[in-house]
């Protein structure tokens, strides 16, 4: 929705420069021609090592299905081709991010890399740096992925005990971040205690929560404060709010040193939402947050092994609204079990309860089939998908007793009562609503813009800003593409 800066890069370039390497970290978000500028890096700073951070697989959308495994390919390619010791031999290529902990060692067969770090890289990445260097043994590197005499190794990832902050203003221009209606990133914990059945969260930090304390916590906030000028901060957790006692004392220490900013949240959980967590947050400076409910129904809930029930999602609807703060709630349709009348009661929920400026309801049909989750099992056990499918293209699962044609199509008549509902398929931001992005920044208002979105979509002027998915149009796009290249194979023969 907005442009994600590189922190965990952050957090493996200021390890790495702490244990007394020279690191420049290239940050290729805002980069209009990604190969000239890899190349131009690559030819003025000369790394004797390559470290490639990939945090989607893809958008995770199946009717606009985007993946940057190619151009990640492409860009390996480039560092190949330019990146070479004095020895005239290539430089050694290690990948990490969130999208390699999930695809694990077939990372180096998809993207052609010497090394893959599994998990955490703080310690990892420079300990690989040493080995390396002849200082250290690949066999001890937690979570790392390599080959020996063609033999695949995979090191078993030991989780740090402890982490502290990024250190990302040492690495990356926030501007155009600030500009695209972005959050500064920060990490209070890492891990996620739940077992919900599509998400691979537990691959890339585990099952075992590790807090830091508040109060290192708003030190960190303080310091970016002064460094960059960031307006609003957005704490990255996978769950903020488990346990909510971890996020209320952050809250109120930030309270208590009186910061004047503004904070949202990627992750809130319905599971637990005291009757203070939205009071506290808001009197912090929360002005957005977004709420993973997924569904709107007990069945679908516990299919997806959420850990909680409606009641859970009702109340937290309610202290929701009363709340002041702005919220996107995502669903997601068509997962094992899921029906037509599953279905129906999720998208009434949004149509009814989820309504007027304050709320965002986001919905996807189909649900990313990841490595290694419980989903990915189910969908080999039910005889979804066969054992030996390659998980690192878009494999989705949706259920044979929805039709999704028909389930969008309600989406969008319920948008038609509640503006404020969409339908993850529908197009990317218009260039037109960049520019408004870009006119909010100069006048300091402050992110996320994805908050702003409600006003636009129930302001009747605005509503050509919306540009909705239709199924019978995209196969009428797909048929006209198949009789175009049909037409020009016929002509060449």
């Amino acid at each position: 929705m907005e442009p994600a800066a590189p922190v965990g890069l952050s957090y493996v370039a200021s390890a790495s420069a702490i244990a007394g390497h020279e690191v420049k970290l290239l940050d290729l978000a805002f980069e209009h021609d990604t190969h000239t500028a890899l190349e131009r890096a690559i030819k003025s700073f000369k790394p004797e090592l390559v470290g490639v951070s990939v945090r989607n697989i893809d958008n995770v959308i199946s009717q606009r299905y985007v993946s940057p495994l190619q151009e990640i390919q492409a860009q390996i390619a480039v560092i190949r081709q330019h990146a070479r010791l004095p020895d005239g031999r290539a430089v050694p290529i290690s990948l990490g991010g969130p999208a390699i902990s999930i695809l694990a060692e077939q990372a180096l067969d998809v993207f052609g890399a010497d090394y893959a770090i599994i998990g955490e890289g703080e310690v990892a990445f420079p300990a690989l740096v040493a080995a390396i260097q002849g200082q250290g043994d690949f066999s001890t590197i937690s979570g790392l992925c390599y080959r020996v005499d063609g033999t695949l190794h995979r090191n078993p990832t030991v989780l740090l005990k402890s982490f502290s902050d990024s250190r990302m203003e040492d690495w990356v221009n926030w501007k155009p971040y600030q500009r695209g209606g972005g959050a500064w990133p920060i990490q209070t914990k890492r891990g996620c205690p739940m077992s919900c059945s599509y998400c691979a969260y537990p691959q890339v930090e585990g099952l075992r929560c590790r807090r830091r304390e508040a109060g290192e916590v708003v030190d960190e906030i303080e310091r970016v404060q002064r460094k960059s000028g960031a307006r609003t901060f957005e704490f990255v957790d996978s769950t903020f709010n488990v346990p909510a006692s971890h996020a209320i004392e952050i809250c109120e220490e930030i309270i208590r040193r009186r910061i004047k900013a503004n904070f949202t949240v990627m992750g809130l959980n319905p599971r637990d939402v005291p009757p203070e967590l939205f009071p506290v947050m808001k009197r912090a400076g929360f002005n957005s947050m977004l709420i993973s409910a997924e569904a709107a129904c007990d069945p679908m809930l516990k299919s997806l092994s959420k850990g909680y029930t409606m009641r859970e999602v009702n109340r937290c609807r309610e202290y929701a609204a009363t709340s002041g703060i702005t919220s996107s709630w995502f669903f997601m349709l068509g997962g094992p079990g899921e029906t037509m009348e599953t279905c129906e009661e999720s998208i009434r929920f949004a149509e009814t309860q989820l309504v007027g400026k304050q709320f965002l309801s986001i919905f996807f049909t189909g649900i990313r089939i990841l490595p290694g989750t419980r989903l990915a099992e189910q969908a080999v056990e039910n005889g979804y998908l066969a054992a030996d499918t390659d998980l690192s293209d878009g494999h989705f699962y949706i259920s044979p007793e929805i039709d999704e044609k028909k389930v969008i199509a309600r989406i969008t008549r319920a948008h038609l009562r509640n503006a404020c509902i969409v339908h993850a398929s529908d197009g990317a931001i218009t260039p037109a609503l960049r520019r408004i992005y870009a006119g909010l920044d100069m006048l300091g208002v402050p992110g996320p813009y994805w908050r702003l979105l409600p006003n636009l979509l129930m302001f009747p002027p605005l509503r050509h800003f919306r540009n909705k998915y239709d199924p019978s149009l995209e196969e009428a796009r797909q048929q006209a593409a198949a009789e175009a290249l049909a037409g020009a194979g016929a002509g060449s023969q």
